[in-house]
C-alpha cells in the first residue's frame, strides 16, 4: 500500500470532485451551496498550500489553510475527503494530527465551520484539539453549523 501526502493537482480536484463522501457534499451544499469541484477549486486557491492525500494513488482527501487576510496569521482550516478516509481511518488519524500540529505553529489563530449534521468531522475535529461552539444557523438555508477554533495561546 503506497500513502503520500502530496501538493494538489487538477486531477487530483478532479478525481474527489466525483468520490467525496455524502457528509462532505451536504456540507458544502449547506455551507454555500456549492457543489464539489466549486468548493474544491475554491479552498485550493484561496489556500497557501493545498495538499492531497494518497492512498494506492487513489485520493483520499485534499485539505488546506486559507488566510483570513494577507496582514494576518489567522487561518481557516478545510479538508473535504471521500469514502476512502474511513479505510485508512488509522493512517489519515496519525498524518492529520501531524499536519494540524504543525499548521497550529504558524497561525495565531484557526477557525472554521462544521455542519452538525457532520458527526465524524466533529469527533476529528475534537481529537485535533479544536474548541466547537454550539450549533448556531449557518449558511443560505440557516442549518446548524458548529463554528470550530483553535487559539494558539489557549495551548494545543
Amino acid at each position: 500500500m503506497s500513502k503520500q501526502i502530496i501538493p494538489t493537482t487538477e486531477e487530483h480536484i478532479l478525481e474527489l470532485s466525483q468520490t467525496m463522501r455524502v457528509a462532505d457534499v451536504e456540507e458544502i451544499w449547506a455551507a454555500r451551496h456549492s457543489k464539489p469541484y466549486d468548493a474544491l477549486k475554491r479552498g485550493v486557491s484561496m489556500s497557501n498550500e493545498a495538499f492531497t492525500g494518497l492512498w494506492d494513488d487513489k485520493v483520499v482527501c485534499i485539505f488546506g489553510v486559507a488566510q483570513h487576510t494577507p496582514f494576518t496569521d489567522e487561518g481557516v482550516p478545510w479538508l473535504l475527503a471521500s469514502d476512502l478516509v474511513e479505510k485508512t481511518s488509522h493512517t489519515f488519524l496519525r498524518v492529520n494530527r501531524i499536519y494540524t500540529k504543525e499548521i497550529k505553529k504558524r497561525y495565531s489563530r484557526l477557525e472554521n465551520y462544521v455542519d452538525c449534521r457532520n458527526t465524524e468531522s466533529i469527533k476529528w475535529l475534537k481529537w485535533l484539539g479544536f474548541k466547537l461552539d454550539p450549533p448556531k444557523p449557518y449558511g443560505p438555508d440557516k442549518l446548524p453549523f458548529c463554528r470550530f477554533e483553535f487559539k494558539r495561546d489557549e495551548g494545543g
